[in-house]
């Protein structure tokens, strides 16, 4: 469908990642889009974006900040290896029966790793523009601010989503019985 074509546009498009994470807003009983769960995940950020707005707050460390976000987008980064390392394995090992429902789990948390992991990026590139081209010394602006707080707090909520499903795929596997440890 439309990711599909995303897909195909261009190696270096990231449209699908962003396609394929919102594609994950959905009821896991009924398969219908939760808006609610749309709403609070861009309304959130945006209420207290524009929060640090109205309240004057700026941004300020913005080096410390940097080394932060890019620790945290590694280890997301981390997590998505393990994620893929943990289907391979869990392949031959899941009851044909709920193989739908890992495969969907899997799914769903790959769109979650990968659109975490391009919010790290983009808030590693911006903090990494402003510390090598702006005066680290002085706050950021309101607008910049207002972006990296949104950013952030996706980053977060996008975090939160992860370790949720991270739990629901490991409960998934548990009732098709253990793996044994090398």
């Amino acid at each position: 469908m439309m990711a599909d074509r995303a897909r195909r546009r261009s190696k270096f498009s990231t449209i699908a990642l962003v396609i394929d994470h919102y594609h994950t807003f959905r009821d896991s009983q009924t398969g219908s889009r939760r808006l609610l769960d749309l709403v609070s995940y861009l309304g959130v950020p945006a209420g207290l974006a524009l929060l640090t707005g109205a309240t004057g707050m700026r941004a300020s460390n913005i080096p410390e900040v940097l080394a932060a976000v890019a620790i945290l987008t590694g280890l997301i980064f981390n997590v998505f290896v393990l994620l893929f390392d943990l289907t391979m394995r869990a392949t031959d090992k899941t009851d044909p029966g709920l193989r739908p429902i890992v495969d969907r789990l899997a799914d769903e948390l790959r769109a979650n790793v990968s659109y975490a992991v391009l919010l790290g990026l983009t808030l590693t590139f911006i903090l990494g523009g402003l510390a090598m081209f702006g005066n680290t010394k002085q706050p950021l602006s309101g607008p910049i601010t207002a972006i990296i707080v949104f950013l952030a707090v996706q980053m977060l909520l996008t975090i939160s989503m992860i370790l949720k499903r991270i739990r629901a795929l490991y409960r998934a596997f548990r009732t098709t019985g253990g793996e044994r440890i090398p």
